[in-house]
């Protein structure tokens, strides 16, 4: 944890200390106020802990660190090795400046800054004076009165509005980009939030622990919302249970509620903050659901996940229609009529713009960690979505940010893509879905990227180890979930379940490869004879065959974790014991690369390639009653593992269980099938597919 300056200066008097000292006597001799020294003290306790040191707190006598000498050393040490802010550099000293003033609205004295960051009163007055346009933007000012001191002053949700997006401005967007949809990975990205900020604006436990109480709700509401709606709502109750446990905020006051108590949004922020309660033994304001309501009404949502939401006050659907078309004309009054013929992007926006709206009317801030790339690779598309934001402002009479006018431009970006996919000549592009095996992870995006993308590419699958000189020369570019160092090979990185931004990036890159001429390849071999035509065929046969007769559905323990669900599977799929504990090994070292856990599909899908099996096999597995208990299986209702032989018909066992794979994707009666947790419905569905493929295969 790093230390507050004004921190530092506290620890460095107590480990001098021989005896306890009064919180008085500290405030004296650092020059501060009592109430700032106990305020600096909160939360330090974990931090302490963890270097052996405990703080002891004794009434009239003061406080008094203890620990072992050594661990008072490496206190010491710590102390004299901390990176102080640079208060010579502009910039840090007045960022700084602005942490002190969010982080305790109490009014101080100007000669307070002054001597916090080290320089002059004039100067201090200067960086206060530079603060105000970006204050003004969350609608606060610095109030500077003789007599009485220097504060912050704005409403309540105007102040943590601005605590909000100063923890956003100075985390590094690099934490936001890395996210995909594992809960352990969003957990970690919560704490960076504050972590790396400055210094912690709010208590690291209670971020842990309202992120325990969202979790433990479980709301299908809060799953549709994007990672980093998440992490802004967990931000939002945190600055919440702060405020309200310091008592700076009381019963009363007022927010804008938009909506009467039947809302079924309503009556999640009123489970939210009732959960919150208990945790915290807090008693929160009635005004926190109405603030809490104009979170969740503006959080970006998952468009893929859900319908539209309720309209934003003011709006019905034919006015957010004409608003949208108001915007596309304004775009580009030449692509207007293309664009508006396009109906995911249409549809795309309409849904886009309800907590838009909703945002911008409250003066809600949003995370965009796509920002800086998105002016950058799109200038021109960003520069005219400006215009059409300047019609949503208009609409509103508020300020659009850039922030969300980068939003904005995906969703226009995306369709000018398409649009280019339509209308001009280009060659077919070929591009590799490259994961461990080819036919896990691999079939999966393949089959999401068939519905997305033009019909001029050719979509291949391959595992991380068949990337032959031939395959390389063939396609014009790879996409991956895993990291790839190929030379001369190009590889675009992406998440799983693709973001729209991610779908952005592979769609410029076939505008990009359908106009570059390929390199004409060389001669390919003659066609297969009849005789090898038939063997093929046999082999497919008998692979189906052993797939049908060896499918198994098995039961485990709802409580079974990760581990005793790999052991059941793989204690089931081969008869030797040696052979189980190779398998399962094979099996999580295959997790550990990339999960194939996808609690939003309800379905997880293990498998890997291994010597410990001489057929295919399809197995699955669920829970003996209710579902999954283990965190680790959140949200999944089934377990499904595909094993792949490890010898010279892998093609054939590649497409074969491929095919099984993407059907979970486009086949909806199979995937409901899998999810019925039915052996008897599963092994009915897999047949109708496995014959569907085999005619396929012959050609009928």
């Amino acid at each position: 944890m790093d230390f507050t300056p004004r921190m530092q200066q506290i620890l460095r008097h107590l480990l001098k200390a021989t005896d306890y000292v009064k919180e008085q006597d500290l405030a004296d001799s650092l020059g501060i106020s009592k109430r700032t020294v106990q305020r600096e003290l909160d939360g330090t306790d974990k931090a302490l802990a963890a270097l052996g040191l405990t703080l002891e707190r004794k009434k009239k006598a003061g406080l008094k660190l203890s620990g072992t000498a050594d661990a008072k050393e490496k206190l010491a040490a710590s102390l004299s090795n901390t990176t102080a802010v640079d208060f010579t550099d502009k910039q840090q000293r007045r960022r700084y400046l602005l942490f002190a003033l969010l982080r305790d609205r109490t009014p101080k004295k100007l000669f307070y800054y002054s001597q916090l960051l080290g320089v002059s009163e004039a100067t201090a007055a200067s960086d206060l004076e530079a603060l105000a346009p970006w204050l003004q933007k969350n609608n606060l000012s610095v109030l500077k009165k003789q007599g009485y001191g220097v504060l912050l002053r704005g409403t309540e949700k105007d102040y943590r509005e601005a605590m909000r997006r100063f923890i956003s401005e100075t985390t590094d967007a690099s934490d936001f980009k890395e996210m995909h949809d594992a809960h352990e990975a969003l957990a970690k990205a919560v704490m960076n939030v504050t972590d790396k900020g400055i210094y912690q604006l709010l208590n690291s436990h209670t971020i842990q622990r309202v992120y325990a109480v969202l979790q433990s709700l479980d709301e299908e509401k809060i799953a549709q919302f994007t990672d980093t709606a998440k992490i802004g709502l967990v931000i939002h109750i945190a600055i919440a249970v702060e405020r309200v446990a310091s008592g700076e905020v009381t019963a009363s006051g007022s927010a804008e509620t938009m909506l009467l108590r039947h809302d079924d949004d309503y009556q999640l922020a009123c489970r939210i903050l009732k959960a919150i309660e208990k945790e915290f033994v807090l008693t929160m304001p009635d005004v926190e659901i109405s603030y809490l309501l104009l979170h969740i009404k503006g959080a970006k949502i998952r468009y893929s996940d859900t319908e539209a939401q309720s309209f934003p006050s003011g709006f019905d659907e034919a006015s957010l229609f004409d608003l949208i078309d108001s915007m596309i004309e304004a775009f580009d009054p030449r692509q207007a009529d293309s664009l508006r013929r396009d109906e995911e992007f249409v549809r795309g926006l309409f849904v886009h713009l309800q907590p838009t709206i909703v945002r911008l009317k409250n003066h809600l801030n949003i995370i965009n960690p796509l920002l800086a790339d998105i002016k950058s690779e799109y200038t021109d598309v960003f520069e005219n979505v400006r215009r059409a934001a300047a019609v949503l402002s208009k609409a509103l009479d508020t300020p659009v940010s850039e922030e969300e006018i980068g939003y904005l431009t995906m969703h226009f970006g995306a369709a000018l893509e398409r649009r280019k996919g339509s209308i001009t000549e280009a060659r077919r592009v070929s591009i590799g879905v490259v994961c461990a095996s080819g036919f896990g992870l691999a079939r999966l995006m393949m089959t999401r990227l068939k519905n997305k993308l033009p019909l001029s590419v050719d979509l291949h699958t391959y595992g991380k180890d068949e990337l032959t000189p031939q395959v390389l020369k063939e396609t014009d570019f790879f996409v991956s979930s895993l990291p790839l160092n190929i030379e001369k090979a190009d590889v675009l990185r992406i998440s799983p379940l693709m973001t729209p931004s991610e779908l952005q990036r592979i769609n410029i890159k076939i505008e990009e490869y359908a106009h570059l001429r390929k390199p004409r390849a060389a001669a390919s071999a003659q066609d297969e004879d009849f005789l090898s035509v038939l063997d093929k065929t046999h082999l497919i046969a008998r692979e189906m065959a052993v797939i049908l007769r060896q499918y198994r559905h098995y039961t485990v323990p709802a409580a079974a974790t990760f581990a005793q669900v790999v052991h059941t599977l793989a204690e089931s799929a081969v008869s030797q014991e040696a052979d189980t504990a190779l398998l399962f090994d094979a099996i999580i070292r295959r997790e550990r690369l990339n999960s194939q856990i996808f609690p939003d599909q309800g379905f997880a899908l293990l498998h890997c390639r291994t010597d410990t099996v001489r057929q295919a096999l399809f197995l699955t597995c669920s829970p003996a009653a209710g579902p999954f208990t283990n965190a680790y299986f959140h949200g999944i209702r089934t377990v499904l593992l595909l094993l792949m032989p490890n010898d010279e018909y892998r093609q054939v066992h590649t497409d074969v269980l491929g095919y099984i794979s993407s059907s979970l994707i486009n086949d909806d009666a199979f995937y409901q099938a899998v999810l019925s947790q039915d052996a008897k419905k599963i092994r009915c569905h897999l047949q109708r597919i496995l014959k569907t493929y085999f005619e396929s295969v012959l050609g009928l």
